[in-house]
């Protein structure tokens, strides 16, 4: 299988050991982690918006701490977030939200773009307005959005930070089937789950878990 993601030995605030893991393509992990800011942070490290104290991170086998602006870009197009608290922007409308990384990033038509963003928000079950500001939307509604966002891309690697947060029992085992389908449906992809909450792992038994928890990687 293809690296995708390596990081070594990296140092994190909020754990006692450094740490370190590898995905593969076509991996499926789970990353336990102590609590929810050690979550948002290990997620930075791993894209590269933080850098660790110590350790390396590499993407796609390439050292992120010798990237260029450009190859670092490049890198994150591959991948997919589904932030735990949507990240949206909060200036730009759902649908804005939704479609910038496609108009951004893609050469596709308008026509394209919309049958792929209704399809996707559809899937999810997003029930709120497409033109509402993130504002107006409560948790579970812009964490819909977000997924929708990461998995738009058709990424190679997808990241899922905090996923339980904010979601029904009904929500949580809908999303649980959505990202255990969107995994399967390209070979190579990884799937990765950042979370400090433990009932995770219980709904992905396929995982390979990694527990930062108790000082050590088990």
């Amino acid at each position: 299988m293809t690296e995708l993601i390596r990081v070594e030995n990296a140092a994190l605030a909020g754990v006692p050991e450094a740490i370190s893991f590898t995905l593969s393509g076509g991996d499926m992990m789970v990353l336990v982690t102590p609590k929810d800011e050690v979550t948002t942070s290990l997620t930075k490290i791993i894209i590269g918006l933080e850098k660790p104290p110590s350790g390396k991170v590499s993407l796609f086998s390439g050292d992120v701490a010798s990237f260029t602006v450009r190859e670092l870009q490049e890198a994150r197009r591959r991948i997919g977030i589904a932030y735990g608290t949507g990240g949206l922007i909060s200036n730009l409308k759902v649908w804005e939200n939704l479609t910038l990384p496609l108009y951004y990033h893609q050469h596709l038509g308008h026509d394209e773009i919309e049958a792929r963003g209704l399809a996707l928000l559809g899937r999810l079950g997003y029930s709120g307005k497409l033109m509402d500001l993130p504002g107006h939307l409560g948790l579970s509604q812009k964490k819909l959005v977000g997924c929708a966002r990461a998995m738009i891309i058709d990424p190679d690697v997808i990241i899922y930070e905090s996923p339980l947060s904010g979601l029904s029992q009904e929500e949580t085992n809908s999303f649980f089937r959505i990202a255990k389908e969107f995994h399967h449906e390209k070979p190579e992809r990884a799937s990765l789950f950042i979370t400090s909450n433990l009932e995770i792992v219980r709904s992905l038994p396929e995982a390979v878990v990694v527990n930062f928890v108790k000082g050590r990687n088990s």
